[in-house]
């Protein structure tokens, strides 16, 4: 039977939490904490053993925590999230994979790239798809990403929104984040970055937002992009679609078959891994827990397929082959 493991969950260490609130108090923060499950462990490793998942990986939660922190304080609490999500993994280590985060991945804090990745021995980076409104092809990010690409280690890439989003209906949420992943995904593509690094491993949320779906519309811009100047298009040696083939996309579709298939599709069972998002969505996050494992059973994929998908994927990329 295949070992699965959610390659893209959330967490919120209570230390972490207590802490963020005396120093840097948000609403998004209060409503977080007032969800008394969301950094209950015990409760978490039964709610695995009740969806029949094996092992999660913890990324810090959630991003737009951090808008606005004065650049002092935000390295700060930067270490003191990723000391706090390594120590709860570590009370479950056959349990939970550690994922450190970046949230300002300049040359400024590789050390802390290498605190996390070498010395803690966490299994990757989470970056967000823009940097406090910055994109991720700006040049500042350059050495992270040319560091990241020559050590192979994985980056998990969660979307930021950018300005302009309003909460009117959560279509920010639903529709804005998959949205934001697109957006970076295309500067990645389009400024050189997956050209100049191939050994760049980028988890993307949501199971890469809506690349797959578009992705002849995007060659089709890209062929007539002598037609639009503005955009600043630039010749790849590639067809641009080889490198958002680069990506790994994760199963984050709350259960769609037909979208994870397009997906598959796309990148094919090599590039995907299988994702909760736990705890979010209804039932505490069970319900899209349980929703995306039964995707994957649904979607045909075959037994070696299903095998790289719920869990092979995954540790390849932890071990950096």
């Amino acid at each position: 039977m295949a070992k699965v493991l959610d390659a893209f969950a959330h967490h919120l260490p209570r230390s972490f939490a207590e802490k963020m609130m005396e120093v840097y108090p948000t609403e998004e923060l209060r409503e977080m904490m007032a969800r008394i499950y969301f950094p209950d462990l015990e409760e978490r490793v039964r709610a695995l053993d009740r969806c029949g998942i094996d092992k999660q990986v913890l990324t810090i939660a959630r991003p737009s925590t951090w808008l606005g922190m004065p650049p002092d304080l935000l390295k700060k609490m930067t270490v003191l999230s990723n000391d706090a999500v390594l120590a709860d993994a570590n009370k479950f280590p056959d349990r939970f994979i550690a994922v450190g985060t970046l949230l300002f991945p300049t040359e400024e804090y590789l050390p802390e790239f290498d605190r996390c990745v070498n010395e803690l021995g966490m299994a990757g980076i989470q970056i967000f798809s823009n940097i406090d409104g910055l994109p991720l092809d700006d040049p500042r990010f350059r050495p992270f990403f040319a560091k990241a690409n020559a050590t192979k280690t994985p980056i998990w890439m969660h979307p930021q929104l950018s300005k302009g989003w309003v909460p009117d209906y959560a279509i920010h949420k639903f529709l804005g984040w998959p949205y934001e992943t697109c957006v970076a995904m295309c500067r990645l593509v389009f400024s050189g970055i997956m050209e100049a690094y191939p050994d760049l491993r980028i988890i993307t949320h949501h199971n890469a937002g809506m690349i797959s779906f578009y992705s002849n519309r995007i060659k089709g811009f890209y062929d007539m992009r002598e037609t639009h100047e503005q955009s600043k298009i630039v010749p790849l040696p590639k067809d641009p679609r080889e490198y958002f083939k680069q990506f790994y996309a994760d199963t984050v579709v709350t259960g769609a078959v037909h979208a994870l298939e397009c997906g598959y599709k796309f990148f094919g069972a090599d590039r995907i891994v299988f994702a909760t998002d736990y705890p979010y969505g209804p039932d505490h996050g069970e319900a899209w827990s349980k929703a995306e494992l039964t995707a994957v059973d649904s979607a045909g994929f075959s037994a070696l397929e299903k095998e790289k998908i719920l869990g092979g994927n995954l540790e390849r990329l932890i071990k950096r082959q």
